[in-house]
């Protein structure tokens, strides 16, 4: 963030350097006022990329649970593999994830932590997997027979538009009570793209070094 901060300054003592005075008279105008006002208008862009820079992107983050209250409920087993619905949705800072259909995607390039924590339901045994697109990253399994519970988490790197589901495999099932059975995620790190590279200036035009 200081590098920015010497661009900016740089700049400035460059276009200070050009403002013409009183004495230099109506022949300075022409090219130095063009000149200087392309400076300004660079000067202007920088500062409004270090505001958003040291603000920083909006918050990621999103958990849900199968259920919300007291009553016991069984979701499984299905005769094939089934995403699951987490419908009661307790944080969604981004809006990213769609608890209609079970899914979260990437609003940014980022590194994010995502977790799946389950109950075994009536089939006494749980297996279930985070998905990514249409990639396995973990498994969640417990046969230790109804109600026991296993959990998994990962750090992952996600683009623009990557799709996280926990899929539940046929034979297989899952409970939930007062949200013992959550998927849930947040944005660790912002992984910006690196700039293009500066055009190159027009023949004639000054440069700052």
């Amino acid at each position: 963030m200081a590098s920015n901060w010497l661009v900016l300054l740089a700049l400035c003592a460059a276009v200070r350097a050009q403002t013409p005075t009183k004495d230099h008279g109506d022949d300075l105008l022409n090219p130095e006022i063009t000149t200087e006002e392309e400076l300004r208008v660079l000067v202007q862009q920088l500062v409004a990329r270090v505001e958003r820079l040291e603000r920083g992107p909006s918050p990621v983050a999103f958990s849900a649970s199968l259920v919300s209250g007291p009553e016991w409920t069984h979701q499984g087993p299905f005769p094939s593999s089934t995403t699951l619905l987490f419908r009661k949705v307790t944080t969604n800072l981004g809006n990213a994830y769609d608890p209609s259909i079970g899914v979260f995607t990437a609003p940014l390039k980022g590194l994010y932590y995502v977790r799946f924590t389950g109950s075994v339901g009536s089939s006494g045994s749980m297996n279930a997997v985070l998905m990514k697109n249409d990639e396995y990253m973990f498994e969640v399994y417990d046969t230790r027979g109804t109600h026991g519970s296993a959990s998994n988490g990962m750090a992952l790197e996600l683009q623009v538009g990557d799709r996280l589901y926990v899929t539940l495999w046929e034979g297989q099932s899952v409970f939930d009570q007062s949200r013992i059975s959550t998927f849930s995620g947040f944005l660790l790190q912002h992984l910006q793209e690196p700039p293009p590279p500066p055009a190159a200036p027009p023949a004639g035009q000054i440069k700052v070094l």
